[in-house]
């Protein structure tokens, strides 16, 4: 569960004020989400970023077919696209990729279409992504993620997201939603990398990919982090990673993150400063340090680079229910209600939402309305 992002310090908070009964809720959130709690790499994936290889997989068709990654790739690129019925930007992601793949399926672009409507689809939901098919006039695969695994698997943080990958199944190019500005750019990328050009400046530096030898430091980072007996040795792999290669952001951010757990704030910071200096719109190193200034109470600086964040990216879900939980905080409910909403529509199965709208709801007092988000993240929880 790659998207579970909750910070330790409010992940483990008591809920003092729940009556008996409904402080089971929290504290079986809370211990379920400690679980599973991975570090975020990139705004648009958890866990990958240009450079990574994305994971196989093997899913079923509308007809019942089960179809692979190495089945349906193309010689050159290939399109990974998430999306749900009832996202707002799926509709002409598909559309665009059907022309996309109209013009260049015969040299070497292939386009999947991985459906995550819901954890388990439903009659219904096969009713409406079939409808929707015929509807865009789609001719390339529409697998279904019936379970969310590959969902999860990519680590993917709105819909619709597009992933970029080649044949050995690197990734070469990601983007959440389908801002339009960043749909010209990447399908710049596929135009230029198809064609044998050169993409764009602005383009090439959104396709950076890492040297090879921080790559493999930052993955064992990575691989330590799995494991309680090794977990410390990723501060020394992240380090090596950002040493050797100093265009390299991630290792900053997961370092950030890696001492944030660990309630060091200094270090923390320092990191996602170093981040910031590299890639100064950086969506997650602008969030993630926002939240920290909120938590010493700097809310105006830390508000300053989440609104920043949000005009970078309007598809980074943390970020907004970071921000709601910060307007709860300061009474203004209808301002925190509008940015839960927001997150709602970009990523609904992420269960922070409901974390965060419970605490703001706990601490306003209204026991009830909190008991009911924490329930519902601990659904999302059990479900997974």
């Amino acid at each position: 569960m790659k998207f579970l992002r909750v910070p330790s310090k409010l992940r483990l908070r008591p809920a003092a004020v729940f009556l008996s009964g409904k402080r089971f809720t929290l504290v079986m959130v809370c211990f379920l989400s400690s679980l599973f709690f991975q570090v975020p790499a990139g705004a648009t994936l958890e866990g990958l970023y240009v450079g990574a290889q994305a994971p196989d997989f093997s899913l079923e068709d509308l007809k019942g077919q089960s179809l692979s990654f190495a089945d349906l790739s193309g010689e050159k690129l290939t399109m990974v696209i998430f999306w749900a019925t009832w996202s707002r930007n799926s509709d002409k992601v598909l559309a665009r990729a059907q022309k996309l793949y109209t013009d260049y399926k015969e040299k070497g672009l292939t386009v999947i279409a991985v459906n995550a409507d819901g954890q388990q689809l439903t009659a219904d939901n096969i009713t409406a992504i079939s409808s929707k098919v015929q509807e865009l006039g789609l001719e390339y695969p529409v697998l279904l993620d019936q379970g969310l695994s590959i969902f999860h698997d990519y680590g993917v943080i709105a819909l619709p997201s597009t992933v970029i990958v080649d044949p050995d199944r690197t990734i070469r190019y990601e983007l959440s939603g389908y801002p339009i500005v960043g749909s010209e750019e990447m399908i710049d990328f596929i135009v230029a990398q198809i064609e044998g050009r050169a993409p764009k400046e602005i383009v090439q530096r959104k396709g950076y990919q890492p040297d090879k030898k921080a790559l493999r430091f930052y993955n064992m980072g990575k691989n330590a982090l799995k494991s309680k007996r090794m977990a410390a040795t990723a501060e020394m792999w992240f380090k090596k990673a950002a040493e050797a290669d100093l265009r390299f952001v991630q290792p900053h951010i997961s370092l950030g993150r890696f001492y944030a757990e660990r309630d060091q704030a200094s270090k923390a910071q320092e990191q996602f400063d170093l981040a910031l200096q590299k890639e100064p719109e950086n969506v997650v190193a602008l969030c993630e340090l926002g939240m920290m200034l909120v938590k010493e109470d700097k809310f105006e600086e830390g508000k300053a680079l989440m609104q920043k964040a949000i005009t970078v990216e309007e598809y980074y879900t943390p970020c907004f229910y970071y921000l709601g939980y910060i307007h709860g905080k300061e009474g203004k409910m209808e301002e925190a209600a509008t940015m839960f909403k927001r997150a709602m529509e970009i990523n609904p199965m992420d269960i922070n939402i409901f974390i965060y709208q419970g605490m703001i709801y706990e601490e306003s007092g209204e026991s009830g309305e909190a008991a009911k988000a924490y329930r519902k993240a601990l659904e999302f929880i059990l479900a997974l």
